[in-house]
Formats: structure tokens, sequence, C-alpha cells
């Protein structure tokens, strides 16, 4: 009988073995395509809001971008025509701007810009898993600082699934980074959202336990135009990403 080998951190740093860092960000704009601009004209205030993308998580993106990321992904629509951060059968896939539509506008909807979002990905995601390397997703989020006037109490979450001992490991070093740059700031898990509800990170989890590593970061949005942080977050990932694979 074959045995299986779970991949561990102690692991990887015994064995030859590629890591395909790929990011994305489901919520990234707050663009709405033309021909639906007539359903939001009375709305776009609610666009400048976490309703409509979450302020400064493309910029942090971008900040993190560098040689050791294998591939990126970008929504090009606002969450309140299609939210691609939630699965097909989610009430909230759709805002309540675009529920209302036929069934053919929506289909055509989840063709461009849901499909158009998550097929190029998973594709890419599928093609690192044949050739045997381990992914390491990371989505990245911003949260609103005072939601249903409750206070967030953190200004940075790390999302990841309590049952994963890579993910969890991991989130472990990036806190512990993230503290030694910003020992002032608070970094706290599976908060203000928890790690394992639906998403885009929880469908490639369900699909490939040893080869998947999943995470999602939360930024307060006060944070969302300082270069600083951003690039203070950049830094601690990847001290993190040495460490964990060195």
């Amino acid at each position: 009988m074959n045995s299986i080998v779970h991949i561990t951190p102690d692991i990887l740093k015994n064995i030859e073995v590629e890591v395909k860092l790929v990011l994305s960000c489901e919520h990234a704009v707050n663009t709405i395509p033309e021909k639906f601009k007539n359903m939001f004209h009375q709305v776009e205030n609610l666009l400048e809001t976490h309703r409509g993308y979450d302020s400064g998580a493309l910029d942090l993106m971008n900040c993190m971008k560098n040689t050791k990321v294998s591939y990126i992904q970008v929504a090009t629509a606002s969450r309140m025509v299609v939210d691609v951060n939630r699965s097909l059968y989610r009430r909230t896939l759709f805002s309540e701007f675009t529920k209302p539509l036929d069934k053919a506008v929506k289909d055509e909807i989840l063709e461009e810009y849901y499909y158009g979002f998550r097929r190029p990905f998973e594709d890419k995601i599928y093609q690192y898993w044949q050739q045997n390397c381990i992914v390491l997703h990371l989505s990245v989020h911003s949260f609103t600082p005072v939601l249903n006037g409750e206070i967030r109490q953190t200004d940075f979450g790390i999302l990841y699934h309590p049952g994963r001992k890579q993910e969890k490991q991991f989130a472990k070093i990036w806190k512990k980074e993230l503290l030694k740059l910003m020992p002032e700031f608070r970094v706290r898990f599976n908060y203000p959202y928890r790690g394992k509800p639906d998403g885009h990170v929880r469908y490639f989890r369900d699909r490939e336990n040893e080869k998947y590593i999943g995470l999602e970061f939360e930024m307060n949005q006060k944070f969302a135009k300082n270069k600083i942080v951003h690039k203070n977050i950049s830094s601690a990932f990847y001290s993190a990403l040495g460490n964990l694979y060195k």
C-alpha cells in the first residue's frame, strides 16, 4: 500500500520543490462597464465605498509585484456587477442592481467578468500542479474600518484555514515579520473575516490539499494610500516566504 506523504514546512526545507507564487485581487476596481452604467448612475457614491471595491488593495498588490511572482489576476469590474470572490450558488454573487436582470444578461456578465477572471487563473494553477509545483496563492483585500457602526479591531488580518498546517505556519511567520517592521500595529488571524468560508481561495482548497497553500490578506482601508505601509507588508511577506522555504 502506498503511503501518503504530507508536505510540511520542515519537509520543504529538505527537498527540492518549486513553489509558484500567484497573486489575485478580486475586488480591485469599482469600474462599471459602459453598457451597465445606467443602472448605477443614482448610486455612484456607493461605488466609492467598500460596496464598490477594496480601496488600496490593488495598490498593495502592485507593490508586491516582483520576479518571485509567477502569475497575477485582477478583477476588471466592480463587485456590484458580479462578485468574483463568490461561488455561483451564493445569493451575493450579483448585487441588488444586477440580480433582477434577465438570465441572458447575467450569463453575459458571468462569461465576460466572472469567468474572464476565474478561468485564466484556474488554468494557470492546474498547469503548475501538473508540473508538480506547489502553489502559494495570496488573495489581496482591504476592509472598511467601520462596518454597521462597529469599529474593526485590527490593522491587518491574515486569513487561513486552521485545519491546513502549511497555511497556519505561513500565517504565523508572516505575522511575526510584520510585527518586526511595524510593532505598533495590530495583526489578527481570521479577522475581520474567517478564513474557511466560500471564496476564490476556498475553491482551490477543495481541489488540492498537498500542493496548494492559500491565504487572504486584509488591510485596513485607513492605510489605502500609505505607500510605506504597503512596502512594509510586502517586505514582511517576502521575509516570511524566505524563512518558510529556505
